[in-house]
């Protein structure tokens, strides 16, 4: 059956040229002629019905191709709308590394500014200190120039006096103070020694064990074996006995030892006779010896206090 809808694309340009005659809208009048009577044929072209279901069926393949054509252009638009959001991000990702250079050479451009500013300013500032400085001195100069001949004579004058006044003063200081310094030297010394005296003094009366320690370094000296008697203060005579055994076993060259009193010797000292001789170590002998090391090293003349000082 022939069809008499088409769609677009069904619809092709023919390359044969058609000439359609317009219809004769005025008649010549020219006699009619009689037609003859033609039986008019059957038509046996398509029925309403077939055009009302060919047009149901373009309509159902129009709808499903419309649907197809609008779900190919969402997914195009949503392709498109993707590639744009892509490019647009590295459009945007690429501006900002751009701004992020632009804004790190703008900081390294502005603190280049700033140090070139900093020593210009310190280079003006010098510069200036300088040129103060050399005015001043000009100015001293000037001052110095222009100042009176007569004035700097007498002030020249005046500190001369001011000068010799002050040697003379000077002079009599030195002398001054050396003899206060000569003076205090004998007394600092005498101090010294009564001093010493005191503190020994309150040491061997208060430290039982002096007495202990000036037999044994006593003892110590002695160059061969002997037998051996300890003269010591009454306070000492219990304790160097009580030890007397110990004594013989520490030192090698003692024999035997005796323990006796003697009132002329101090607490804390001793005096120690042996097969050879006599040992002196009486805290006021040892003192004795000190005081005569003071009196040597001391370059002035001294005169020894009595024991009792």
């Amino acid at each position: 059956m022939a069809k008499n809808v088409f769609r677009p694309h069904e619809i092709v340009q023919g390359k044969e040229r058609v000439v359609i005659q317009p219809p004769q809208l005025f008649p010549s009048q020219a006699p009619v002629e009689e037609l003859e009577e033609v039986a008019a044929e059957e038509y046996t072209g398509p029925t309403a019905e077939d055009l009302r279901r060919e047009a149901e069926l373009f309509r159902a393949n129009w709808e499903k191709e419309k649907e197809a054509m609008i779900a190919s252009a969402k997914a195009e638009a949503e392709r498109i709308v993707k590639e744009a959001e892509q490019r647009a991000f590295e459009i945007l990702q690429k501006k900002n590394e751009e701004a992020a250079l632009l804004r790190r050479k703008a900081e390294e451009e502005s603190q280049r500014i700033v140090e070139e500013a900093q020593r210009k300013a310190e280079e003006i500032l010098n510069e200036t200190r300088l040129r103060a400085a050399a005015e001043e001195e000009e100015i001293r100069k000037k001052a110095r120039e222009e100042g009176r001949e007569e004035g700097w004579k007498e002030g020249k004058a005046e500190a001369e006096r001011v000068i010799e006044r002050l040697h003379v003063v000077l002079t009599k200081a030195i002398e001054k103070r050396n003899e206060i310094i000569t003076q205090s030297e004998a007394q600092i010394v005498h101090l010294i020694l009564q001093i010493a005296r005191k503190v020994v003094k309150v040491i061997s009366e208060n430290q039982k064990n002096i007495v202990m320690n000036n037999v044994l370094q006593a003892l110590g000296k002695l160059k061969s074996k002997s037998d051996v008697v300890i003269r010591v203060n009454l306070r000492d005579l219990n304790l160097v006995t009580e030890h007397a055994k110990e004594i013989v076993d520490m030192i090698e060259n003692v024999k035997s030892i005796t323990v006796l009193e003697d009132s002329s010797v101090d607490p804390g000292g001793c005096i120690i006779e042996t097969d050879f001789g006599e040992i002196d170590a009486r805290i006021a002998t040892q003192l004795q010896e000190i005081e005569d090391r003071i009196l040597q090293i001391a370059p002035i003349p001294t005169k020894p206090l009595g024991k009792g000082a």
